[in-house]
């Protein structure tokens, strides 16, 4: 019987976290103890990304960097201002927060933009690549705003999601693959492509049920 190697056990592992997640937010008295997991959850996704990144130098780093601290800061002027995404608020499931921003924000940015351009990195010297990034972010958002809402990861005024929030989001992510395209940052990670697909089903799992009489708020 062929052994798994570590990569297969990561992948087993992110597998059970996510489905056990979604249980767990879906049972109404076990959500609190979730939504206090998450923000752990999302440090550990970013760390073990991180952790499988090839080629390791410093100009990755510092653009990831950029990215996930550009990710907080345009939070942090939309939250504040409503002139990014529109009139919102978060929650406390995503945690800590300064300026009513929470900080693993910015790691959720970081993610989201890593996985979508290591599937795309065949395309990322064509003109399209920031195009392309940006409308699969549009599409994770469209299948991630009512679960955030449902679990208080963030809310917004009048219980509308707003369409001036995927327009924004369109162009916050098409300048941050814009980013990767400039600099040419390569992205080879055996991990991205399933943590992009876990998070997928996820967040779709949750987005279903919400829609369901078995989705007690």
């Amino acid at each position: 019987m062929r052994r798994l190697n570590n990569i297969q056990w990561i992948k087993i592992l992110i597998t059970v976290w996510y489905l056990v997640g979604v249980t767990g937010f879906a049972i109404e008295p076990l959500r609190p103890l979730f939504q206090f997991l998450t923000p752990f959850g999302m440090l550990a996704a970013t760390i073990l990304l991180l952790a499988f990144h090839e080629p390791r130098n410093l100009k990755s780093w510092l653009v990831f960097a950029a990215i996930a601290i550009s990710g907080f800061a345009v939070e942090l002027i939309g939250v504040n201002t409503g002139i990014l995404f529109g009139t919102y608020e978060y929650g406390p499931t995503l945690g800590l927060k300064i300026w009513n921003t929470p900080l693993t924000i910015g790691l959720n940015w970081l993610v989201l933009v890593y996985c979508v351009a290591s599937l795309l990195r065949p395309i990322r010297d064509n003109w399209y690549f920031p195009v392309a990034g940006a409308l699969a972010m549009v599409a994770f958002d469209w299948i991630m705003e009512p679960v955030a809402v449902a679990t208080q990861m963030w809310s917004w005024m009048d219980d509308l999601i707003p369409m001036k929030n995927y327009l924004d989001w369109f162009l916050v992510s098409g300048m941050l693959f814009l980013i990767i395209r400039i600099f040419k940052v390569e992205l080879n990670n055996r991990l991205a492509g399933w943590l992009l697909l876990m998070q997928a089903v996820f967040f779709l799992l949750l987005n279903l049920l919400t829609r369901t009489p078995l989705w007690v708020f």
